[in-house]
């Protein structure tokens, strides 16, 4: 990244943020109390929960930090969650930056991180560690991008313990590094996978020989069957087909039609990074909830998105990003004063069209109706 990057990657439109930042709180107050009971709420207020079956246990980062702070429980969690959600929206518009994309795309992408499925949906279901991970892709991508190596080991050894992502972010960069014959970053940045791995294998063979900790329990077990089809087949099992398809569309919506044009268009790094990014998102999608697994490559989306949405006029494309927020409002964050999704998914995917078209327009065919070079 040139100095020149560097210096634009610091200007952020406070503006545009503070009133996300306000329409995601508002959000997080609204939305209806998680009805289930959650191990990282557990951790939060025991420390260590002897014999724990399920996988959630083990990462004790965010619950071990927040359990430190003397307040309501859903308090303090939807709290963490509206602020590591905004960081992540913070740090993807910095990432844009840092790939070559317009300020304007970044401030895009940025809304479409904080309006998204992931980022609603946690303003319901706030009693887990995804918002730091949403956070963590997009800033350990950047700094690998700058060569921040000891910030990144640093972090990654550390935030391994509240979920093991981060490793898989690295380790992604790594490949990528090698794909392109980068050898000396690729060697660095795979070690430092590796050593957040040791560390992360070692804790829970700490947890598991100390406080009888296991993988036995019926959300977790599932998942170690590698070669039985892991968490996807027992996924595939329990969701009708319209309702696993619904859930998949869901995830990123009217984006999905932006995204293979905008890769096509997108800078060099930003589209290797993408394929990159495929093998991994597959074995997360395999062995966890598919649909929530996807989310956590967002990064890699919204960016995608975001070239294409350039195209649009300001009042079209600040159209697609309320009505994307406002679909992700009813299945994410679960409100039932929004509108049914498929009225606002309908809008958005229809803005989606026409954001495709005069992209298709402008990168592909002079004004004289010839195709562009």
């Amino acid at each position: 990244m040139t100095s020149a990057q560097s210096k634009q990657a610091g200007i952020v439109p406070y503006g545009v943020a503070a009133a996300l930042v306000a329409a995601l709180a508002i959000v997080a107050w609204l939305a209806p109390r998680f009805p289930f009971s959650s191990p990282y709420e557990a951790t939060a207020n025991r420390t260590i929960i002897p014999g724990c079956s399920e996988v959630q246990c083990f990462r004790v980062l965010v619950p071990w930090i927040l359990g430190l702070f003397p307040l309501a429980s859903v308090v303090k969690w939807k709290a963490f969650a509206v602020v590591a959600n905004v960081a992540a929206g913070y740090a993807v518009f910095d990432l844009c930056l840092t790939f070559g994309l317009s300020r304007r795309a970044a401030t895009t992408a940025l809304a479409l991180t904080i309006g998204g499925f992931g980022s609603m949906f946690a303003m319901w279901d706030p009693f887990n560690a995804d918002p730091l991970m949403f956070y963590l892709g997009p800033a350990v991508t950047r700094w690998l991008l700058e060569e921040r190596y000891g910030r990144v080991a640093v972090v990654t050894c550390i935030t391994v313990l509240a979920k093991e992502f981060v490793v898989m972010v690295v380790a992604m960069f790594g490949v990528w590094a090698a794909w392109t014959q980068q050898w000396h970053k690729a060697g660095v940045v795979l070690a430092t996978a590796a050593a957040a791995f040791t560390l992360w294998a070692g804790f829970q063979l700490l947890l598991m020989r100390l406080f009888n900790y296991s993988y036995s329990g019926a959300g977790t077990a599932p998942a170690t069957n590698l070669l039985s089809g892991s968490f996807l087949v027992l996924w595939i099992s329990l969701m009708p087909p319209a309702a696993a398809i619904s859930s998949l569309v869901s995830e990123f919506g009217a984006v999905y039609l932006l995204i293979p044009f905008g890769w096509i268009s997108a800078p060099r790094t930003l589209k290797q990074l993408s394929i990159a990014a495929v093998p991994f998102a597959a074995f997360l999608a395999y062995v966890e909830q598919p649909d929530r697994a996807l989310w956590n490559f967002h990064f890699l989306a919204f960016p995608l998105a975001a070239i294409v949405l350039d195209d649009l006029p300001a009042t079209a494309r600040w159209a697609f990003v309320g009505f994307y927020a406002l679909a992700n409002a009813r299945v994410g964050a679960q409100l039932e004063i929004a509108p049914p999704a498929r009225f606002p998914l309908a809008v958005s995917a229809a803005i989606a069209v026409a954001a495709v078209a005069l992209h298709w327009r402008r990168t592909h065919v002079t004004r004289g109706g010839s195709l562009a070079p």
